[in-house]
């Protein structure tokens, strides 16, 4: 079982040839589900993705989330699922070139402090996201086995096999490089820089050599009940530590907006007013990501997720 393919390019081989991917975005309360279909080198979205409420219980979330399956006649019986980014940890390494077993070795060499901290059973799946002449850089993806059970437990209710399980930051890098490599006013930007906000975890993810994960205080719930000025004081809290991040990490001009953004407009709008020129912010749109001929009134970049997973399904065919 892999919890990490490519973050250059989505998984390749055998799956380059299915042609609907399933993606579900799966979280304590919650599910999101999106899938995609690709024919004759292009994407499409047979039906409107959507959001399923979960209870604590395994077998009982796992039902529901069939139920809903079902009345939306979707027969996938695979699917590529998301492990949340607070429940991974991300750890860069530079090594020089060496064999694929003096990789693994140097990789369990340089996390064995890492599993220490994270208390239980562990696995980690690793890929190599950059080379030069004598180097190679490796990140490498960690996660509580617990963590990995319960996905799997609450998907055989479903009646779903999650043949790759994925970080959620992972997923958003995925569609970010994609979106890149569609915009010409996008590609001259060698950092991928992504806030996302979400109901459990929001957080601001930076990806280059390496990968950092920050995360950020915002509850949605306590957003939606605040007046305008106690509003305007919660995004300015973002801010300032979207601000405090980049005291130590060579800033980007452009960074991708995800997740609430869409159900919050006017968080982007203040931020753009507030950043001036020093940033560009740009909403993570699955449409535009993958050139999709599609049309909705509702924002999918809510979906950025789900999308990201199912768009690992397929490979550059």
């Amino acid at each position: 079982m892999s919890i990490l393919q490519k973050i250059k390019e989505p998984i390749s081989g055998v799956l380059q040839r299915e042609k609907v991917s399933l993606g579900i975005q799966l979280d304590k309360g919650f599910a999101r589900i999106a899938v995609l279909e690709k024919e004759g080198g292009r994407f499409s979205i047979p039906l409107m993705p959507f959001e399923v409420s979960l209870v604590d219980n395994k077998e009982q979330a796992g039902m529901l989330l069939k139920e809903e399956l079902d009345k939306r006649d979707i027969n996938i019986r695979s699917a590529v699922v998301s492990i949340p980014t607070a429940s991974t940890l991300f750890k860069t390494l530079k090594v020089p070139k060496m064999t694929p077993k003096e990789i693994e070795e140097a990789v369990e060499w340089n996390i064995r402090e890492d599993i220490k901290s994270l208390k239980g059973t562990t696995v980690y799946d690793y890929d190599i996201i950059g080379e030069s002449d004598d180097s190679m850089n490796i990140v490498v993806v960690i996660s509580k086995i617990d963590d990995i059970e319960n996905i799997r437990e609450i998907m055989k209710y479903a009646g779903i096999e999650p043949d790759i399980i994925d970080s959620e930051g992972i997923a958003l890098i995925n569609l970010a490089e994609a979106e890149k490599n569609n915009n010409p006013d996008l590609k001259e930007e060698s950092n991928i820089c992504i806030i996302h906000l979400d109901i459990n975890d929001s957080y601001l993810i930076f990806f280059h050599e390496n990968i950092t994960v920050q995360s950020l205080n915002f509850d949605s719930k306590k957003y939606e009940e605040l007046d305008p000025d106690d509003k305007e004081k919660a995004i300015d809290r973002l801010i300032n530590e979207i601000n405090y991040f980049f005291l130590t990490i060579n800033e980007p001009k452009i960074i991708y907006t995800s997740g609430f953004f869409a159900k919050y407009p006017e968080i982007q709008a203040y931020m753009q007013l507030k950043f001036s020129t020093r940033f560009n912010l740009v909403e993570l749109d699955p449409i535009k990501a993958l050139n999709i001929d599609f049309e909705s009134k509702v924002p999918l970049s809510i979906y950025n997720i789900p999308f990201g997973l199912a768009y690992r399904r397929f490979g550059n065919d």
